[in-house]
């Protein structure tokens, strides 16, 4: 784990991930009718003059949570107190798609969101998830420091007034089940979570699966109760959950390796004077920097985890046929958006 991450885990005392997630979970009702979110003018107790609300869907001490409370850090540090950051882990404020809602709205200031809840305001963000077309995080960096961020960037801050602040993720989204799968016919029929996308439903659905939008904290018990057959993840998020008990058949298929943008509301910009705007922007930068590299070293070792987990079956796909499969759902979309440069050049990137 990074230093600076190890020292924010001690700082919080003993308790697993999950503990720490069901303690929280039953608060968010309470910190909105609290007024916890949105942007508000200080100074407050501690003497901020800016107080930014900052949420995450993920549990308290996972990646997600450690890349925000990098953020507040820096905030903090580089405006010498006068912005404070709070940060509301596990969903505490509402699904990704309340999230940037209220981002639109101005309720809620920072969240991170993944493409495929943005793209029930943005369709064109699901080319960021199409599963294995972005599979490597040498591909994944050339894609959010390139002209495809930038378009599509531009697409989300002219539609809702969010901005990208920064990236996060970097895990490598695997497939898990609690029935065997052995081989890609395996697949076929099984009732698959996945997040509320059309282009992943199609995508699941072109390997013979059936979509379902089974709400991410009730995950755990829809496989438990067969609700779901399987769902996929980053290997990270899967231990820090325990999906593998419910579902311990690792079917690794590493279709994703995920580009997670950290938004921020186009409300809050506006708010701030310009010093701390740019304090804001290049906190957020350092901390995507921070979050991305956190995650890789920890998806990896939760990965090598899984494998060596007596209780689960981990079994190697054959990623060509998969990819194959799932090709022309890539292409009918990037047709129907207008973007099949863009698909081209995120091909490109993953052909150096």
């Amino acid at each position: 784990m990074h230093p600076r991450a190890e020292v924010r885990a001690a700082s919080r005392g003993p308790g697993t991930v999950r503990s720490r997630a069901r303690a929280v979970a039953a608060l968010g009702v309470a910190l909105l009718a609290g007024g916890a979110c949105g942007y508000r003018a200080g100074p407050d107790a501690e003497g901020a003059e800016h107080v930014l609300i900052a949420s995450h869907q993920l549990a308290a001490g996972t990646t997600f949570d450690e890349g925000l409370h990098e953020f507040a850090d820096l905030v903090a540090e580089k405006s010498d107190g006068r912005v404070r950051v709070e940060v509301y882990p596990s969903a505490q404020l509402g699904s990704e798609t309340d999230l940037f809602e209220n981002m639109r709205r101005g309720l809620v200031d920072v969240a991170v969101v993944s493409p495929g809840f943005i793209a029930e305001f943005v369709p064109e963000m699901s080319i960021l998830s199409m599963p294995f077309l972005v599979t490597t995080r040498e591909q994944r960096d050339a894609i959010i420091d390139s002209e495809v961020a930038e378009r599509l960037e531009r697409l989300m801050r002219d539609r809702t007034g969010n901005e990208v602040l920064t990236y996060f993720g970097g895990g490598v989204r695997q497939m898990f089940f609690n029935a065997p799968v052995d081989d890609p016919s395996d697949l076929t029929d099984r009732l698959f979570r996945t997040q509320p996308s059309q282009v992943l439903a199609d995508s699941f659905g072109a390997l013979g699966m059936h979509a379902s939008n089974v709400a991410y904290g009730e995950l755990y018990s829809a496989l438990q109760q067969d609700v779901v057959s399987g769902a996929d993840n980053e290997a990270v998020f899967i231990v820090a959950e325990n999906f593998q008990e419910a579902a311990p058949y690792l079917y690794l298929t590493g279709h994703e390796v995920t580009i997670r943008p950290a938004v921020i509301s186009g409300h809050t910009l506006d708010r701030l004077p310009e010093d701390l705007r740019q304090v804001v922007l290049e906190a957020g930068e350092e901390a995507g920097e921070f979050a991305r590299e956190l995650e890789a070293e920890t998806d990896d070792a939760a990965l090598e985890e899984l494998r060596s987990d007596p209780d689960v079956t981990a079994v190697e796909a054959d990623t060509e046929v998969l990819a194959a499969m799932v090709e022309p759902v890539w292409e009918r979309y990037a047709a129907r958006w207008g973007l099949e440069d863009m698909l081209a050049e995120i091909r490109a990137t993953g052909e150096g």
